[in-house]
């Protein structure tokens, strides 16, 4: 029997699958690690920590293999944005700068001055973000310099983890893309962009597509994760991309809906898509030959959890969520006239509101903490749905979601994005796709299939399918042109008060 391994190294925690020939998952594994705040606004991570909890994962996963050397391929699903510099000894010269860091504003608002409008987001496919790599580099320039000068090369999560296990600092196009250094006209770092670093491209990991082989574990590497130096590392990519790829999200037409503690939207095209307006966001994907546009909803699952732990459950009491889930199915659509608006951080595309905050309109005497439920979850999906209004707008054309994550665990929010969208759902119950994604790359890899459609169709999940219910249509489609005028009103109450 042969083996491979998928590697889904998250925000805070890392998820390995172990495969078999017959892309059965014969063994899972979690190692969850801290993501901390020394200061208000930081985010940052010991690296080492990924290192560690890759080894940890792997070595548990493959402890009953009696023949190590069949284990052929392991290949990482990575968390983008993350920063990690270190010295021309591997060792990291301070913590991993997290996406989710907000120190490097006013290098932010620095980098934008005297460029046209757009500039990054038309060479790279991103905003100019302050958590992605450019703006941290520039802060660590600025405030840093001494580790800045010691510093040999700038890794992203997923390079950072090949170069620890094979010694080559390799990425791919999709991680790199988020980092706001990589052109994606030309596939290329762009020297005009970080010219004003004084890096070069030596101090940058090298760039090449998904599925193709890193190199061999280093013998310290195999030693610690319990394997041969015969074992291929392929080169992996972005969790997101990754994700696609584990629900089969590989065709034109094609949209993931991933829903954790974001939301994320990942529509599937034949050419870069930009749109100006909502700022989505165009790679490749892993698939050669097709394209991702991505999008995200910060607080999406969130706002339920919120809902949850802070409003309806008490001091001794935690509201399960089949009951919720239940409760909120004897409701009628449109929760008898609330809307729930899950702005907790601002909101991003397609309205990029900094200044919104989360709100409730229409609540009356007659509601009841399900009613309030109810609206939680159709104003979610109300803001996806924006999501993909903005896609329609700039000629994405989407068929299906392909549905993963918390609220495939609930038939009434699958039903909803359903009559929401007037689209078919497709609902995957594994919440693994990322890990699962890394599994199909490194099939890819190790040559256990020529095509990627051939290695999503071996992969195959089981699939609920959800259809929209038409009778809901016409009364959603009324509500959600309320819903955009109440955040209208809001927004100008909001900035008023900013």
């Amino acid at each position: 029997m042969k083996y491979l391994i998928g590697i889904d190294v998250g925000t805070t925690g890392t998820k390995t699958l172990l495969f078999d020939q017959e892309k059965n998952i014969i063994k899972r594994s979690y190692y969850s690690y801290k993501l901390n705040s020394p200061k208000p606004g930081y985010a940052e991570q010991n690296p080492e920590e990924w290192y560690k909890a890759v080894i940890n994962t792997v070595l548990e996963c493959v402890e009953d293999i009696s023949e190590k050397e069949t284990v052929e391929a392991i290949s990482i699903s990575a968390q983008g944005g993350a920063m990690a510099a270190v010295d021309v000894t591997g060792k990291a010269v301070k913590p991993a700068v997290s996406w989710l860091d907000r120190r490097a504003k006013l290098e932010a608002e620095k980098l934008c001055k005297n460029k046209e409008e757009n500039y990054y987001y038309k060479k790279t496919g991103w905003r100019l973000n302050d958590g992605y790599n450019l703006a941290q580099i520039l802060w660590m320039k600025t405030h840093e310099q001494d580790k800045y000068n010691q510093t040999a090369l700038f890794m992203s999560t997923l390079d950072y983890l090949n170069f620890r296990l094979t010694g080559r600092a390799v990425a791919d196009y999709t991680s790199m893309g988020i980092t706001n250094l990589e052109n994606i006209h030309t596939w290329t770092w762009d020297k005009s962009i970080f010219r004003d670093l004084q890096i070069n491209e030596e101090q940058l990991p090298h760039i090449c597509q998904a599925g193709t082989a890193v190199g061999m574990l280093t013998e310290k590497a195999a030693k610690e994760m319990g394997l041969t130096e015969k074992t291929i590392v392929v080169n992996g990519g972005y969790d997101q991309y990754c994700a696609a790829l584990g629900v089969g999200a590989i065709h034109k037409g094609d949209l993931m809906l991933s829903t954790g503690t974001a939301w994320v939207l990942m529509g599937i095209t034949d050419e870069l898509k930009f749109d100006e307006k909502s700022y989505i966001s165009p790679c490749r994907h892993i698939v050669p030959g097709v394209f991702g546009t991505m999008a995200s909803l910060e607080t999406g699952g969130v706002s339920l959890d919120w809902l949850r732990n802070r409003i309806i459950s008490g001091e001794k009491y935690t509201e399960e969520y089949d009951i919720i889930n239940r409760e909120i199915e004897k409701r009628r659509p449109g929760a008898d006239g609330i809307l729930f608006y899950p702005h907790f951080a601002g909101t991003t595309c397609p309205t990029w509101s900094k200044n919104n905050k989360a709100s409730f309109l229409g609540i009356t005497l007659f509601h009841d903490k399900y009613h309030i439920a109810r609206a939680v979850m159709e104003g979610v999906v109300f803001e996806m749905y924006g999501i993909l209004k903005a896609y329609e707008n700039a000629g994405i054309n989407i068929g299906k979601i392909k549905l993963v994550g918390g609220a495939s665990r609930s038939r009434i929010w699958t039903q909803m994005i359903a009559d929401i969208t007037q689209m078919p759902v497709e609902v995957y119950g594994n919440a693994d796709a990322a890990a699962i994604g890394a599994g199909i790359i490194a099939a890819i890899g190790a040559g256990w299939h020529k095509s990627y459609e051939e290695a999503c169709t071996a992969f195959s999940q089981d699939i609920t399918h959800v259809l929209p219910n038409k009778e809901n249509a016409e009364l959603y489609k009324n509500i959600y042109e309320k819903y955009k005028q109440g955040f209208m009103y809001l927004k100008e109450f909001y900035d008023k008060e900013a």
